[in-house]
C-alpha cells in the first residue's frame, strides 16, 4: 500500500507572513499557482468545500471552509492572453498561525474530499507530517508531490499510525484476498484479540532476531487482517439494515469502541507473546497494591511481593498504544518501583511531555522505527523494544 491508494493529490507550502491573516494579508489568498494548477486543474474556477485542521502541542483544531481557484483575468484572456489564477478561502482559520508553520492540502482519493491541515513549526506534528508525505524542502511557495512520487511513498505502521492520528475519517485499504483469508479462519464473527493477535503472527514474516521490527511486523499484520474483517462484517450488517435509528447508533457505537480497544490489547498481546520468546520471566496484569494490575510486571508477582527481593530488579512495564494524558495512570500501579516503563505506539509526543515524563521517572518504550518523529534530545531518553528486553534481561540474569 502507498500514499497514492490514499490521497488523490498532495500539496504543500510553509506558510509566510504574507498568508496570515491580520499579520501580513488581508486578502485571504495563498501564492504558489504553479503547484495549486496541478492540485486544482485549469480548465475551469473551482470551488470547493474543505476541512481545516490544525495540528500541535495543544489539542487539535478543526474547522469548515471553502475554497475558490480562479482565473481574476478570465474575462480578458481572449483579449490579452494574460491569465491570474487565484487561491481564495473563507474564514479566519490561519490567523493563529504563525510563519514557519506547514500546510498540506490534501484530497482523498475515494471521497475527493479536500483537507487542508495546519502543522505548527517544531512540534511533534510538524516531524510526523514530514515523515508521512517524504517533505525534505521548507518552500513559501506551494509545492505538488506529482503521483508517481505519491506511489513510492509505501505505507508502514509508522505512516498507517500518523494517518490513524489526523483523524480524517480514511478507512485504509484491505490487502487482496484478506477478506477470504480472515474469514475462513473466523467464519462466526469477530475473535477475542488474543485469537486475532495469534493469527497475524501465524501470518505474518519476521525477523527472530529484532524485536521491534517483530513487533511492528506482527501489528500490521493484525491491523490489515482486522480491516478485512471488519469491513466485510460491516457490509453485511449495512446490507441487512436496521430496525430504527437507536438499532443504527447501537451498531455504530461498537465499531467504533472496538477499533478504540483493539490496538490496545494487541499491543499487549504481542509484547507478551515476545517475552515469552526471549525467556523472560514476568507476570501479565500482576496485582500490586489495592486494585492495581499493571500490565507487566517482572520477574513477577511473587517476587513483587516477597519483601526479601530486592526492589533494585523489579521492572514494571505499562502498556497504552496511545499515551496522550492517560500515561499518569501508570504512575501509581507499583509502587516499590521508582522508575517505571511505559510502551506506548504514539507518534511524536511532545517535549513538554516527555519532559514530565522524566520528572516523574517514567521512561518510554517505543518500536525503533518510530523513534524518528522524535527530537534527537528525546530520542537520547527512548528505549527501543530490544533495548527493554535486554535491560530486563540483564537484571534476570545477574541480579
Amino acid at each position: 500500500m502507498n500514499l497514492a491508494e490514499i490521497f488523490e493529490k498532495v500539496a504543500h507550502k510553509q506558510l509566510a507572513k504574507v498568508d496570515i491573516p491580520n499579520a501580513g494579508s488581508n486578502q485571504h489568498e495563498l501564492n504558489g499557482i504553479g503547484a495549486l494548477k496541478d492540485f486544482f486543474g485549469t480548465q475551469a474556477a473551482t470551488n470547493c468545500d474543505v476541512g481545516w485542521h490544525r495540528f500541535g502541542d495543544a489539542e487539535p483544531e478543526y474547522a469548515n471552509g471553502q475554497f475558490t481557484f480562479y482565473d481574476a483575468r478570465a474575462k480578458s484572456v481572449a483579449r490579452t492572453g494574460r491569465t491570474e489564477w487565484r487561491l481564495y478561502y473563507t474564514g479566519d482559520f490561519l490567523a493563529a498561525s504563525a510563519p514557519g508553520d506547514l500546510l498540506v492540502l490534501v484530497a482523498e482519493k475515494t471521497s475527493k474530499r479536500i483537507h487542508a491541515l495546519v502543522f505548527s513549526k517544531g512540534s511533534s506534528w510538524h516531524r510526523a507530517a514530514t515523515q508521512l508525505f517524504q517533505i525534505e524542502t521548507e518552500d513559501p511557495s506551494f509545492v505538488f508531490i506529482p503521483r508517481q512520487a505519491l506511489a513510492k511513498n509505501q505505507i508502514h505502521f509508522l505512516q498507517e499510525r500518523i494517518i490513524d492520528e489526523l483523524d480524517l475519517d480514511i478507512t485504509l485499504p484491505a490487502k487482496p484476498n484478506d477478506a477470504e483469508l480472515v474469514l475462513r479462519q473466523f467464519p462466526g464473527g469477530f475473535p477475542s484479540t488474543k485469537e486475532m493477535s495469534s493469527f497475524a503472527r501465524s501470518c505474518a514474516q519476521v525477523e527472530p532476531r529484532n524485536p521491534d521490527d517483530t513487533l511492528i511486523a506482527w501489528l500490521q499484520r493484525e491491523e490489515e487482517l482486522f480491516r478485512a474483517l471488519e469491513k466485510t462484517i460491516v457490509v453485511e450488517r449495512l446490507e441487512s439494515g436496521f430496525a430504527d435509528v437507536d438499532d443504527f447508533m447501537r451498531f455504530s457505537l461498537s465499531v467504533q469502541n472496538r477499533r478504540k480497544s483493539r490496538m490496545g490489547h494487541a499491543l499487549q498481546n504481542h509484547l507478551e507473546q515476545l517475552f515469552k520468546q526471549h525467556r523472560l520471566h514476568f507476570t501479565p496484569q500482576a496485582r500490586t497494591e489495592g486494585c492495581n494490575r499493571p500490565d507487566f510486571i517482572f520477574p513477577g508477582e511473587q517476587q513483587y511481593h516477597d519483601p526479601s527481593f530486592s526492589k533494585s530488579l523489579l521492572v514494571m512495564l505499562g502498556v497504552k498504544s496511545s499515551s496522550k494524558d492517560r500515561w499518569r495512570q501508570v504512575l501509581a500501579e507499583a509502587d516499590r518501583i521508582k522508575n517505571k516503563h511505559l510502551c506506548t505506539l504514539e507518534a511524536g509526543i511532545s517535549e513538554a511531555q516527555t519532559n514530565e515524563m522524566r520528572r516523574h521517572l517514567l521512561t518510554l518504550v517505543l518500536p525503533e522505527s518510530l523513534h524518528p518523529t522524535y527530537t534527537p534530545a528525546q530520542r537520547r531518553q527512548l528505549l527501543s523494544v530490544t533495548a527493554f528486553i535486554e535491560h530486563v534481561r540483564e537484571k534476570q540474569t545477574h541480579g
